[in-house]
């Protein structure tokens, strides 16, 4: 009898020391005698709001018939995140916290917007030599609300304006602050993406007006702007920033502006003149060139610039904030936001006249987009409404 006891006790003790079961145990990485498998949420990863990656790293060439794989605890573990088509993108860093369980480590990241990123763990286990593994990570764009309840978002931004109740056409005080959700508050350091920390785009809600501007840091962390609202409406703020090692963060928040109000623009209607893919700008002929542009898929889209008098492709644009352009698209509802770049992979891009973009509609419908470029100093703007739909180029 007591012998039966010991085995018993034996039994349950192995049991309650094994790792749980993993029921959504993603991908398996090997280095060297090391292992690290992947875990994501069971519902997938999605932009706009906080994720939990979880881990296990262990050690392969150690296993036990009932425990299985060694853990390796205490190891020091760096996460890093970016995307291999926008090398020059911010990336997500955070160094892993352990989970509680022995090998088990998680890191948090906020994706600014879907698509493909990749994930690499640098890993210093305390005895050994250190190595690092990645992962492919597919993001799905921000959720419906309405089929699913979006997690918590990291930061918010705070803007007051200087007068309180700006009015159109007078000069105003923008002050933005980006605070964390935990009580640290105020973010105060950040990372620089495109040759500034901080983006600001300020748009009225019925995509009539546009502007890309730059503020200027303060050492509390406060970004200071001076405006002028060309006319009166409601702006959304849209502020694309890098709180250090966060990797970007889209930001929004509302400004209602006094006086001057103009007819409401209706994108969904816009006559066939506005809806033209060519507009010209200083003497430039810019014409956005594109297949079908399926919703929630990373595309290719690419803007040709000729000289407008001559029909001749133009070879010195200039870069401007480290890429060869810029495009802002926004959403007929307002508030959803799309900022994209060349395309990094392609050598040489602008100097033949034509600059290829990556981008990615988060859902479908009419987009206002303005994209921009450099010229002899100069910064052309050409605005453009293109419509995105569900299973284009599928």
């Amino acid at each position: 009898m007591k012998r039966y006891l010991v085995v018993f006790f034996a039994l349950v003790l192995s049991i309650r020391a094994a790792p749980p079961a993993a029921p959504d145990e993603g991908p398996k990485q090997r280095a060297g005698k090391y292992e690290v498998t992947l875990r994501l949420p069971s519902g997938g990863l999605f932009a706009g709001e906080e994720m939990q990656i979880e881990f296990r790293v262990v050690d392969a060439s150690q296993v036990d018939p009932v425990m299985g794989a060694a853990p390796i605890v205490r190891a020091q573990v760096q996460g890093s995140i970016g995307m291999p088509a926008m090398p020059g993108m911010p990336k997500y860093e955070e160094t892993a916290h352990p989970e509680g369980i022995p090998g088990e480590y998680g890191i948090h990241p906020t994706f600014s917007h879907g698509g493909e990123f990749r994930l690499r763990l640098a890993v210093n286990p305390p005895a050994g030599e250190a190595f690092h593994v990645d992962f492919d990570l597919n993001v799905a764009d921000a959720s419906d609300a309405a089929k699913r309840k979006p997690g918590p978002r990291p930061y918010r931004i705070e803007v007051a304006t200087q007068p309180r109740h700006p009015k159109a056409g007078e000069s105003v005080e923008l002050q933005l602050r980006v605070r964390r959700r935990d009580p640290e508050g105020i973010v105060t350091a950040f990372d620089i993406a495109h040759e500034k920390p901080m983006h600001v785009m300020i748009i009225r809600d019925d995509l009539t007006q546009f502007g890309h501007e730059h503020p200027e840091k303060s050492a509390d962390g406060t970004f200071r702007l001076r405006y002028t609202f060309p006319t009166g409406g409601d702006y959304h703020v849209f502020v694309d920033t890098a709180p250090r090692g966060a990797g970007s963060q889209v930001l929004m928040a509302k400004v209602p502006v006094q006086g001057g109000k103009t007819d409401r623009f209706d994108v969904r209607r816009a006559p066939a003149e506005t809806r033209s893919l060519v507009k010209k700008v200083e003497g430039v002929e810019i014409e956005m060139q594109s297949g079908s542009l399926p919703a929630r898929r990373t595309t290719g889209v690419t803007f040709t610039l000729r000289d407008a008098a001559t029909g001749r492709a133009i070879t010195d644009l200039q870069p401007y904030l480290g890429a060869m352009g810029h495009l802002i698209l926004i959403h007929q509802d307002g508030i959803t936001f799309v900022h994209s770049h060349p395309d990094e992979r392609v050598p040489d891009a602008g100097r033949d006249g034509k600059v290829p973009f990556l981008v990615r509609f988060p859902k479908p419908g009419i987009y206002r987009g303005w994209s921009q470029f450099q010229r002899h100093g100069n910064v052309l703007t050409g605005d453009f409404i293109v419509e995105a739909t569900e299973g284009a180029g599928q």
